[in-house]
Parts: C-alpha cells; sequence; structure tokens
C-alpha cells in the first residue's frame, strides 16, 4: 500500500536517484506501486537536472519527487541525501531503469529483514523481454567483469552489493553514512559494512528486469569509471594488471564461442575483451573524475 502524507511515517521507502531515465521509467513505476504487500511505503525520487520528460513521468504518479541541480549531482553525497529524506526504517535503492519483475518482488527483497543480523539485502537482475535492444553479450555470459581490479575487490570483501536493486536497514546508513563517492557507492558502502562485521544478504526471488547496451563509447566511459572508483577504494589497476588481463586467454575462447553463435553484432560487442582493461587502467592510473555515460 502506497500513501503520501506529509507528516507520515512508513515501513519502506523505494527510493531511485533519476536523470533523463527514458521510456522505463514508467514502467518501473507502475511495478512498484502495483506491489502486492501490507507494507505501507513511499516512493521518492531525487531527479539531477532531467529534460526528456523524466519530471512529467514522477509528476502523474504519487512519488514523491525531489530536484537537485545536475552539477550538484554525486552518487554517494546524492544517495545520503536521499536517505535523508527517507521517512521509514528500511530504504529500498533501485536503479531507474530497473523494473521490479512481478508485484511480491517488496515482500520477497525485505523478508531476510526477518533475522536481525541482516544489514542489507541485495536482489538479482534478469534481461528484460520488453526492452527495446538485447542485453548485452558480455552482461549476459558472465564476463563483464573478468578484470583484476574487481577480483582484487571481491577476495577482500566478498559478493559485490549493487544498489540497482537492494534495501538498507536505515540504522545502519546512520551509523555507516555515505561518503562523497563521484561513482561506485554501494561498493564503498560494502567495505563499510565488511569493516563493521555487518551482513549483506543475497535473494534470487526479488529479481528486476534490467540490463544493458552500450556504444563503444558509453561502454569505454563505464568502465573508465569503474577503474577510477576501484583506485578511490584501495583497488588499483597496474600496468601488470592490464599486460595479464590482455593477455590472458578465456575471454578470447569466450569470444570466439559468441562470434560461432552469431552473438556479436557491435564495435563494442567485437571489442570488449581489450577496451575493458584499456579504459578500467586509464580511469585507475589518468582519471581525475567521472564521466556521465
Amino acid at each position: 500500500m502506497v500513501d503520501h502524507d506529509a507528516d507520515e511515517t512508513y515501513d519502506v521507502t523505494v527510493a531511485t536517484l533519476t536523470r533523463d531515465a527514458g521510456p522505463v521509467l514508467g514502467r518501473l513505476l507502475e511495478a512498484v506501486l502495483g506491489q502486492k504487500t501490507v507494507r505501507r511505503f513511499e516512493v521518492l525520487a531525487v531527479d539531477s537536472g532531467s529534460t526528456d520528460g523524466t519530471l512529467e513521468v514522477l509528476e502523474r504518479h504519487p512519488v514523491r519527487l525531489i530536484t537537485i541541480d545536475r552539477e550538484a549531482f554525486n552518487w554517494g553525497r546524492t544517495r545520503d541525501f536521499a536517505y535523508q529524506q527517507a521517512r521509514s526504517p528500511i530504504v529500498v535503492n533501485l536503479s531507474q531503469d530497473a523494473v521490479p519483475k512481478d508485484d511480491r518482488w517488496l515482500d520477497h527483497l525485505l523478508r531476510p529483514f526477518e533475522d536481525p543480523e541482516v544489514a542489507v539485502v541485495c536482489g538479482s537482475s534478469l534481461p528484460d523481454p520488453e526492452r527495446e535492444f538485447p542485453q548485452f553479450p558480455w552482461e549476459r555470459n558472465g564476463y563483464f567483469y573478468f578484470t583484476r581490479e574487481i577480483r582484487k575487490f571481491v577476495a577482500r570483501y566478498g559478493r559485490g552489493l549493487s544498489f540497482a536493486n537492494a534495501a538498507v536497514r536505515r540504522a545502519v546508513w546512520e551509523r555507516l553514512r555515505f561518503d562523497e563517492q563521484p561513482t561506485g557507492e554501494d561498493f564503498q558502502f560494502q567495505m563499510k559494512l565488511h569493516a563493521a562485521g555487518l551482513r549483506i544478504a543475497f535473494v534470487d526471488d526479488a529479481p528486476v528486469l534490467h540490463h544493458h547496451n552500450y556504444s563503444l563509447g558509453g561502454l569505454f566511459r563505464r568502465c573508465r569509471n569503474e577503474g577510477f572508483a576501484l583506485r578511490l577504494m584501495g583497488c588499483r589497476y597496474s600496468e601488470l594488471d592490464l599486460l595479464l588481463d590482455l593477455a590472458g586467454p578465456a575471454k578470447y575462447l569466450q569470444w570466439l564461442r559468441e562470434l560461432k553463435r552469431g552473438s556479436l553484432h557491435s564495435a563494442a560487442d567485437f571489442a570488449f575483451p581489450v577496451v575493458r582493461p584499456i579504459a578500467v587502467y586509464a580511469g585507475s592510473r589518468f582519471t581525475r573524475g567521472p564521466i556521465w555515460y
């Protein structure tokens, strides 16, 4: 049940950070608002300068909308601001293009909180059959994060947390908070959870429909941003890492398999095994700030 009263508190806040969200946003809102749950929840959107009709879509739905200047956006700072505005003990993070798969998504995502030891719950993502473009093949086959900076992170902190689809106890956020973080604030928060000995539960029965496709430039910018973010978190990507990742044969064998299947179509599809390590290295070694991709 969704309700919005300025003086009310809720069981859950579903928060999304928006900017030029595109046509998927309407589906997302309908899916969230159509959840079959006894929990009272609010939907909160923090928009940073949309110009594509996103604001109009948000205003047509029972959403609490807060706008900030485009230049003020920062993943960590803006996420922290959204949590400050939440009026509930649990905050759900949902990417602007991640559509809950069914009407029990919210209850399934929150069920692990029945265990008081669980601080954060992370749901999964599935390809969206209604999206106008196919899933990026290297996302589908599990090779997107083959580079060594991610392996270093996982070795230290475990399976990666994603705020595309995750819920956090507000009391845990109040204890740890989000720092200034230009990108990768979910990984940064995971580091804090690890240091505090707090548990993340990963669930498979609360999926969202969420996948990407990339231009060559968009792919490079995303991977460069990730290299930059992981450097800030202490997982640097060295020249040796670059050479080892470029030389490793596994992804090239997968490239041949994808080619045989006819799965490679765009320049980004074909060039990914080389573009990712080069872009991550550029982000780790030379980048001074993220670029919106």
